[in-house]
């Protein structure tokens, strides 16, 4: 996510299970939620060339 732009209810969850599994001991789970938040879509519109795939 973006600074700037609100959390959305996904992103929340993910953060709340890693954290859970963080003072669960469970540290692989917790990467694993992280992979997750991290790879879960900006909430930005998407520019001119990103939507071509080019370079900003």
């Amino acid at each position: 996510m973006t600074t700037g732009t609100g959390v959305c209810a996904k992103c929340k969850e993910y953060t709340a299970l890693r954290e859970k599994a963080k003072q669960d001991g469970d540290y692989d789970k917790a990467a694993t939620y992280e992979t997750l938040r991290r790879r879960h879509p900006s909430h930005e519109m998407p520019s001119r060339t990103a939507r071509w795939g080019l370079p900003a």
